[in-house]
């Protein structure tokens, strides 16, 4: 050990002087500085929480990007696209990447015998994760997606459950709402109850199949075949049928001379078969139906329809084959920035576009960040009033060891020495401030974690609870700097040492 960590030592537990000033100064100074201390973790760790936990509030509910439509306009509404492409669902192969979902989203109104609320319908497919949504479901439970027919379910928030006075398995009437002129009511049994506390989900969003938003926007092609119920000397009459698209159809009657819609005569003499495929002007998916035409028995010239067995089929339309975009999670919210560019660079067609969860909600993010501001100002008045603390105490025990000095600088001492002796002295003082102060922050930080001692008003918070991120890396960089921050301020109060002369000194009173 040192002469001057040996001296440093001495002056702290000189047990010889009790009724010494500095011991209530260097006492109050280590308790300002264990309180300071727990301050910033405290609010450190609290807003590390906070931000975390809003963060993957709204990530859950939207992916970190949504890819859609180039064309896309409203919000509320997704154009449709194309559900085959070369990045689903292999996109999630990317090590960054922690799943990619389909999705799509309409304007919606919900109606009640005594209420009626406008809300955005939001459909969910098959390869939903349902991590987030379980997370959150208050009653109930999810929508079952993996039926062959999409299931009248629905799942809504608590807020939008006490707004129309309904409940769990009540039966109300949907309003899909397409356009300036598309709306149509579907009737929905609700099956889940969830709360995510963000108004922004909370009041407007609720879920059901896609394959409901699908159909009802007619994003794809259905062809059908009917035979009308006549017959002639030229046989029964066919007809074809469509639906969905642009409404301007190219019908193909595959192998035969047929063309358009019809009715068209189709004599049958043995076992036929009509292949009908659709086709838009927009180039939508086409769409296949088939006829088989059986006779019963041998018929001379040619069957009506009582003499035919008659069998239909479709492919099930096109509509399937469109949704309104991608949904991407990906592991880390650092990578979002580097992914965006990645995925819209290396993997999306010229008609899509991505969108990220900040452009999404701009105004939550903002807030967030202008929190760590707050974090900042904390710290700065906490490490200030630690330096007037430190500073303080040193002057004062400087004061009190004046004959001290006097003596160590007549053995020979240099400048360098004494100084260095009562820089050990704040840097002693400083560690056992900053161990207790790390003790009892992160004491308080357990406490919550593991008690939820301290609720939130849900509608202005977003949390019920104060959440709390407790992370080493943080506490040891803002344990390092508030002592060397302080350190370095001690050497000012430490060059009055520099002013005392020896002789003056000895003989000091």
């Amino acid at each position: 050990m040192s002469i001057a960590h040996f001296i440093a030592r001495r002056i702290l537990v000189d047990e010889d002087r009790q009724d010494r000033l500095s011991r209530p100064i260097v006492s109050i100074a280590i308790l300002g500085i264990i309180l300071g201390m727990a301050v910033m973790i405290v609010t450190g760790s609290v807003t590390r929480g906070f931000q975390h936990e809003i963060r993957e509030k709204v990530i859950g509910m939207g992916g970190h990007l949504q890819i859609t439509s180039i064309g896309q306009t409203d919000p509320k509404e997704t154009p449709r696209t194309l559900k085959d492409r070369s990045f689903y669902p292999v996109l999630d192969s990317l090590p960054e990447v922690d799943h990619i979902q389909v999705f799509a989203t309409l304007p919606g109104i919900i109606e009640t015998p005594d209420e009626i609320q406008g809300v955005v319908v939001k459909g969910v497919g098959a390869d939903l994760d349902p991590t987030y949504l379980q997370d959150h479901l208050v009653e109930g439970h999810l929508l079952e997606l993996d039926r062959d027919e999409a299931l009248n379910e629905v799942v809504i928030s608590t807020y939008l459950k006490d707004l129309l006075r309904i409940a769990l398995s009540d039966t109300i009437t949907v309003y899909l709402v397409q356009g300036r002129e598309e709306i149509r009511p579907r009737r929905f049994r609700i099956v889940g109850i969830y709360s995510t506390g963000l108004e922004q989900v909370d009041h407007q969003l609720v879920l059901i199949d896609i394959r409901h938003i699908q159909r009802f926007a007619q994003w794809g092609l259905q062809a059908q075949i009917a035979v009308v119920d006549s017959c002639g000397t030229n046989g029964v009459q066919v007809e074809g049928r469509a639906f969905g698209g642009d409404r301007v159809y190219d019908m193909e009657w595959t192998g035969t001379d047929l063309r358009g819609p019809g009715p068209h005569a189709v004599c049958v003499h043995g076992d036929t078969t009509l292949q009908l495929v659709v086709h838009d002007a927009m180039h939508t998916l086409p769409d296949t139906a088939w006829l088989h035409l059986r006779p019963r028995t041998t018929v001379i010239g040619c069957p009506c329809t009582d003499e035919l067995t008659i069998e239909l089929h479709t492919s099930g339309g096109s509509d399937k084959d469109y949704v309104g975009g991608f949904e991407v999670a990906l592991h880390d919210l650092k990578d979002l920035d580097r992914m965006d560019d990645v995925i819209y660079r290396d993997h999306l067609d010229p008609d899509l576009k991505s969108v990220s969860i900040r452009d999404r909600y701009p105004e939550i993010f903002a807030w967030l960040e202008l929190l760590d501001t707050n974090v900042v100002v904390v710290i700065v008045l906490m490490v200030v009033v630690a330096i007037i603390n430190m500073t303080s105490a040193l002057l004062i025990i400087i004061l009190e060891r004046t004959r001290m000095i006097g003596v160590l600088k007549a053995l020979g001492g240099t400048n360098g020495l004494v100084q260095r002796i009562f820089l050990i002295d704040g840097a002693y003082i400083l560690g056992v401030g900053l161990l207790l102060g790390d003790a009892l922050g992160i004491g308080i930080c357990l406490v919550q974690r593991w008690t939820g001692l301290v609720k939130l008003p849900v509608e202005t918070y977003y949390l019920s609870i104060v959440p709390v991120d407790i992370s080493f890396w943080p506490i040891l960089l803002l344990n390092i700097g508030t002592l060397l921050t302080c350190v370095t301020f001690l050497v000012l109060p430490s060059l009055w040492v520099t002013r005392i002369a020896p002789a003056r000194a000895i003989r000091f009173d």
